[in-house]
């Protein structure tokens, strides 16, 4: 899992995107994507110790593609500038809430956990959980532990009250939120360090009682 060669050829890439550019590099992009698989199965068998409901998952599941969705402008880059997985069980793009493992260049690697980009349907469903427990998610978001890695939730949100809900609710401003994610960043000198992929875990460890809160959602 040679992460610095990983790096390299998305600089490339962000450089050049094109499909030229990738057909001329196609030996390069099998070997970056073969050594960040190796990264996400690695990362996916540390997980299964601490999230028993992994234990099914594959890292294939878990890849998101480097092609932009078919729906890209004309003229737009036709790739991604990085590699991303979104782990969780049924894969990346279950209705449960991912661990995320991203590598791009510019200090933009990233892991961490939550829903993106969440359906509306299982936004309300979030919504009403926090709703039904609004101290629950306070909670886990100021543990001291979760803010020194994790800090604010990323995601937009709403400039209004969500619908059904009163502008007076003590957890408003979490239920202003359309998507719901906690990401760490890394530098690419920390990326490339020998240390990186040990370093991992603790991040998954203390972002899984989030996963746990937006998960519960799903069992009724």
């Amino acid at each position: 899992m040679n992460t610095p060669f990983i790096l390299n050829f998305l600089r490339g890439l962000q450089a050049n995107n094109s499909k030229t550019w990738m057909d001329e590099n196609r030996d390069g992009y099998l070997q970056a994507k073969q050594y960040f698989t190796e990264l996400v199965a690695f990362t996916l068998d540390e997980l299964k110790g601490i999230d028993p409901a992994l234990h099914k998952v594959s890292p294939a599941e878990c890849l998101f593609r480097i092609n932009k969705n078919d729906f890209s402008k004309k003229g737009e880059a036709p790739y991604k500038g990085r590699f991303g997985a979104g782990i969780s069980p049924g894969g990346r793009h279950s209705a449960y809430s991912n661990y995320i493992l991203v590598l791009e260049p510019g200090n933009r690697s990233r892991v961490g956990g939550g829903m993106p980009n969440p359906r509306p349907e299982r936004l309300e469903k979030v919504r009403q959980e926090i709703d039904y427990n609004p101290g629950e998610l306070e909670a886990i978001l100021n543990d001291p532990v979760f803010r020194a890695s994790y800090g604010d939730l990323q995601g937009k949100a709403l400039r209004g009250v969500p619908k059904g809900y009163k502008k007076d609710h003590p957890a408003l401003p979490l239920l202003k939120y359309k998507s719901y994610a906690a990401l760490h960043h890394f530098s690419d000198e920390e990326v490339c360090s020998p240390d990186f992929k040990a370093r991992l875990l603790p991040y998954f460890e203390t972002v899984k009682p989030l996963q746990e809160f937006l998960n519960r959602t799903l069992e009724d």
